[in-house]
């Protein structure tokens, strides 16, 4: 009986073990990986000061490159324009009047030089009032959407302050800290599906950076003798379809082979 017994725990302890193994076995099988969605974000914004007028886009809107976002308040630049206008019209009558007398000899060429070069002036002035005018209607500086809408009418808009951000779907990737021991599979120009925490949304990346800077890994060697300290590599990949799905900071996720095993054996 004491023989039944012992070979009875031992297959319980043997079949324990083999358990273990299995799972860890089947938990190395397909490592997972997890990074982040991220994208290019433009600010919207002119270097002309002003106070916001109105507003024609909204958080979600799409845009494409050149539509008008908003437009600042133009009366003080206008009038501006008018008062010269007005001092052109006038410098054009007495330009046309000096250059009748220089003709005529009665005024030196002095004279017809300093108001060639006022009204040269003059339309040098009007040029940058037009320019300043015309940055005060704020357009999209690329196709995409509205993420953020950072100010509202009426508010003051300070030179350089977006009044939204907009985000690029087609400059969309992925970001992940990939282990130097899975770095041999991971090339420039691989592609990868990558899976996200909707079972309906797969994304086709393909990888356009491995970062030559390792950092140093949050892995540490939990004993001295078999392990290593290892580094992870920044990897970047391009988000290749769904890009409008892809919200900044999503969680996506890697799959890739076991790392291969070092053969520890003696002869």
């Amino acid at each position: 009986m004491k023989k039944i017994a012992v070979f009875f725990f031992s297959a319980m302890i043997l079949a324990v073990v083999v358990s273990s193994c299995k799972t860890k076995k089947d938990n190395e099988k397909n490592p997972v990986f997890q990074g982040y969605i991220e994208n290019t974000q433009v600010n919207v914004t002119t270097r002309m000061p002003g106070r916001i007028e109105k507003i024609f886009v909204d958080e979600g809107d799409t845009l494409k490159e050149g539509d008008t976002v908003a437009i600042l308040d133009t009366r003080v630049l206008k009038a501006k324009r008018e008062a010269l206008l007005a001092k052109l019209k006038n410098i054009e009558v007495n330009k046309q009047r000096l250059e009748e007398l220089y003709k005529a000899g009665a005024v030196p060429q002095q004279k017809l030089d300093e108001i060639n070069t006022g009204y040269d002036m003059l339309n040098a002035n009007l040029k940058a009032l037009e320019i300043n005018i015309e940055d005060m209607t704020i357009r999209a500086p690329m196709d995409g959407i509205v993420n953020v809408k950072v100010l509202e009418p009426n508010q003051m808009m300070p030179p350089g302050m977006p009044v939204v951000i907009e985000t690029d779907p087609k400059g969309t990737w992925a970001r992940f800290g990939i282990p130097e021991t899975y770095l041999d599979q991971i090339n420039l120009g691989d592609t990868f599906e990558l899976a996200t925490n909707s079972k309906d949304l797969k994304l086709k990346t393909k990888v356009i950076q491995i970062l030559p800077m390792a950092n140093f890994a949050t892995h540490t060697p939990t004993t001295l003798r078999d392990e290593r300290d290892v580094r992870t590599f920044d990897v970047k990949m391009l988000i290749l379809n769904n890009q409008m799905k892809c919200k900044p900071g999503i969680s996506v996720y890697l799959t890739l082979k076991p790392e291969k095993a070092e053969n520890h054996e003696t002869h």
